[in-house]
Order: C-alpha cells, then sequence, then structure tokens
C-alpha cells in the first residue's frame, strides 16, 4: 500500500510559473523537473516548453498508470509518443534543433506486490528509508549537468557576469546551454524524458523487494540541493526530518542557503539563485 504522506511544490521564482510538477494515482507516484527553455524564441504560445511538458506528462501520468501498473517503460513510452503528438499539434513553428525541444527531469514509483519499481531520468530521485535504519538507499539523482567539469565551467560563467545581469540574458550561458541541450536523447550524450520515444528504452529502471515497510521520498533537484549540492543533511537525516518536521521547514532551510550563504550563485555554481522545489513524501507498506 502507498500513502502520501504531504506533498510540497515551491516556485523559485514566485513571478514565474512552476516548471515542476508531481502527482500520485493508486499505486503510483511522481516527480518532474521540467527543463529551463533554452530556445531561440517561443516555441509553444502562451507558456514554456519545461511547463508545459512537465504538466502534460503528469496529467498523463495520473491518465494512465492503472493501466499499465509496474510496466514503467511501457507507461512512460506511451506519455512521450503522446506528448510528441501534442507538441506537434501546439507548436508554433518547428524547433530549430534538439536544443529547442521541450524536456523533463523524472522520478517514478510503483508499489507492487513483492516489489517496489522505480524509474529515472536526470537529477529527480527517490530516497527509500527502512524502519529503523541508519541509511537512506538512493535512486536517481544523476546527470551530466553535475559532472565536475560541468560544474566548474557553470562557475566560470557565473563568475564572469557583468553586474546585475542575468544569466539566461548572456550569451555565452546560453550558448553554453544549448550546446548541452543538443545532446539529449543521443547514444553520445544523455536521457530525459521528452518528445522522444526512445528515451523510454533507455530509463533507469531498478525493482527493489518489498518485503518491509519504507519511508519514502521523491524529489525535484531543487530540493534534493540540501543533500546533494549543499551538503548539509544525509538522505536518511533528510527523509526523518520530512517525517518529523515536515517539508517545509527542510525547504525553508534550503531558500535560506541560497539567500544568505549564497546569494551570488558562487560558492554552489548555478545559473538561477533559487530553483523550483518538490518533493512527495509517502509510506510504503506491504
Amino acid at each position: 500500500m502507498l500513502t502520501i504522506l504531504e506533498i510540497l511544490t515551491d516556485p523559485g521564482d514566485p513571478a514565474k510559473p512552476n516548471e515542476d510538477a508531481l502527482g500520485s494515482a493508486g499505486a503510483h507516484a511522481w516527480v518532474i523537473d521540467g527543463a529551463t527553455d533554452v530556445t531561440d524564441g517561443p516555441v509553444l504560445d502562451g507558456e514554456t516548453g519545461a511547463h508545459w511538458l512537465a504538466h502534460e506528462a503528469s496529467a498523463l501520468f495520473a491518465e494512465n498508470a492503472a493501466r499499465y501498473g509496474a510496466d514503467l517503460h511501457g507507461l512512460v513510452r506511451h506519455t512521450i509518443e503522446t506528448l510528441s503528438l501534442r507538441f506537434a499539434q501546439r507548436q508554433l513553428r518547428p524547433p530549430n534543433g534538439r536544443h529547442e525541444w521541450p524536456s523533463a527531469a523524472m522520478a517514478l514509483l510503483h508499489a507492487g506486490e513483492g516489489k517496489l519499481a522505480c524509474g529515472n531520468f536526470a537529477d529527480c530521485g527517490l530516497i527509500l528509508l527502512e524502519d529503523e535504519s541508519d541509511e537512506g538507499h538512493v535512486f536517481g539523482v544523476q546527470h551530466n549537468s553535475r559532472e565536475a567539469r560541468a560544474v566548474s565551467r557553470t562557475a566560470e560563467l557565473v563568475a564572469a557576469l557583468g553586474p546585475g545581469e542575468r544569466p539566461f540574458e548572456n550569451a555565452a550561458v546560453m550558448d553554453y546551454l544549448r550546446a548541452n541541450r543538443r545532446r539529449q536523447n543521443r547514444a553520445d550524450g544523455y536521457w530525459i524524458l521528452g518528445i522522444d520515444a526512445d528515451a523510454a528504452a533507455h530509463m533507469r529502471h531498478w525493482e527493489i523487494p518489498f518485503d518491509r515497510p519504507y519511508t519514502g521520498l521523491l524529489f525535484s533537484d531543487g530540493f534534493g540541493s540540501i543533500v546533494f549540492d549543499y551538503h548539509r543533511l544525509d538522505p536518511a537525516t533528510l527523509v526523518r526530518r520530512a517525517a518529523l518536521g515536515g517539508l517545509r521547514s527542510i525547504l525553508a532551510e534550503i531558500r535560506s542557503i541560497e539567500t544568505i550563504d549564497d546569494p551570488e550563485c558562487l560558492s554552489w555554481p548555478r545559473f538561477k539563485r533559487h530553483d523550483d522545489a518538490t518533493a512527495l513524501l509517502f509510506r510504503a507498506e506491504p
């Protein structure tokens, strides 16, 4: 049985749409993190590709989860194929290249008889904590953007910004981001949730024996940053704190680090002071 204990999703910029999405349906739960657009101009009318894809994919998961059950590859393939068709119908113009394809990170969970199944793209993640355990089991939370070389290049680009200059208005930053985004869903790049059905076969997938209860957390990288970027908590402590004190207290600590400890985005190199942050706390019992 999968019981949702608490959910939280908080925009990095209150003046902009939240490009994270989350949801649950029966034995399934998920978090989706839309990748900020780096397009040459508008591709969709009225919203970013990141917002459209994250929320459209979330709605498709909710609609089709029961039909696919533990077949997460099937659910994801159906979702991507549908997204591809709908994107072609909605686009204002054809994309100029892969850097204009909408895409998203994802962590998807199914609690079935005898096993938990997890599917993942990029830097969304899952932590499972057994009762009385001191170690959390981490799944996902991996993306080329966090490679040491990429972090170093991000630091160089942020440090080179002029006073008051916004990263997403800087030509060097955008060239770097577009070059990285062109590597999506390629054998020599990385695989991600989007509009390319080939990605479904490359989704990272785990099956975990479900013979004991777990408390767990699904999260976007904006929420997981307190563990995997800022290193203020370990995975097990994150789940325990969420269960005891709630998700919003953790979010407050994340925002404090970003606002007070590193407002210039130099100690922890990043292009946005605050990222959208989303988490889903659950209890899974056989």
